[in-house]
């Protein structure tokens, strides 16, 4: 007893944005896992319908707190539906394609496309020590795959697009945080990727009339994504975003509990190394750029 209420206290001692982050990594885990079970469903039909069920759910909270949906900066806010649109459908397809603790360790490259985003447009400066961990991640992703057969270089590379694409997601909410409700930009994320889904889906027909089961994961899959991405907008709007990316990484740690728990997934030590050396890589980049 003594025990939980101590725990309790500790929790809540740490700063809210990265509560926020904590429940966003949880929550996105328990979705990977159902997107894992569901393999002879579509990406582009997984990806609808977590849309579908989250924008209801955003719509019923602005409504309730009578909040104009459209926002002030609506470009900014549209180019985030659509770098994350495409970063989920990239991402969605590694889970079905690849191991679940190694897809989600490539997505959780994201901090160090940040970086090079920053450089290559917007001329931010990188300190020299922070292309040494740019390189000991590139090494890690190729220990990944040439040690494990069960990764595809094709798989990868979707996986890379997607995190580029969730990079740039990242940074405009990050962006915005001053000026649009949280639940705003939560809204603009559905709203973009509908339409774009639908007409990806009537030219090539890829679409399923699963079981009742995997209609009932698919509506658990937007119940999840409609509140990992509140508490995951929030963090990025109350906290610093290197400290809250940071935190992010408890993400690896639930996914290799989980793919061996529910999916048998092993890895042998060269493998582990290089997921041990992309979490190195991205947290070194972090902490350096973080500091004075």
């Amino acid at each position: 007893m003594l025990y939980k209420v101590s725990l309790k206290i500790s929790f809540a001692a740490l700063d809210k944005s990265i509560q926020y982050m904590l429940f966003a990594s949880l929550l996105f885990a328990a979705m990977n896992i159902i997107v894992k079970f569901i393999p002879n469903i579509p990406v582009a039909q997984i990806v609808f319908m977590r849309s579908l069920v989250m924008f209801i759910m955003v719509v019923g909270m602005l409504k309730k707190r009578r909040l104009n949906p459209w926002g002030n900066r609506k470009g900014l806010l549209l180019m985030r539906g659509f770098f994350g649109s495409l970063g989920i459908a990239f991402f969605f397809y590694t889970l079905q394609n690849m191991p679940l603790a190694s897809a989600v360790t490539v997505h959780y490259l994201t901090p160090i496309f940040t970086a090079l985003i920053a450089f290559i447009f917007a001329g931010e400066r990188l300190k020299p020590v922070q292309w040494f961990f740019f390189l000991i991640c590139f090494v890690g992703v190729v220990l990944i795959k040439g040690y494990d057969p069960r990764v595809e270089w094709g798989s990868i590379l979707i996986g890379v697009l997607g995190t580029i694409a969730a990079a740039s997601a990242y940074n405009i909410i990050s962006y915005l945080k001053g000026t649009e409700h949280h639940l705003v930009i939560m809204f603009y994320f559905p709203s973009v990727t509908i339409p774009l889904v639908l007409i990806y889906i009537f030219i090539t027909g890829d679409w399923v009339w699963g079981s009742a089961m995997e209609w009932l994961a698919l509506s658990a899959i937007g119940m999840l994504t409609y509140f990992a991405q509140y508490f995951l907008t929030r963090s990025y709007q109350d906290g610093r975003v290197n400290k809250v990316s940071i935190i992010s990484y408890f993400g690896i740690f639930y996914a290799l509990g989980f793919g061996w728990l529910f999916f048998g997934e092993w890895y042998n030590l060269q493998a582990l190394g290089g997921l041990a050396l992309v979490v190195l890589g991205v947290v070194m980049n972090l902490l350096v750029k973080d500091s004075k």
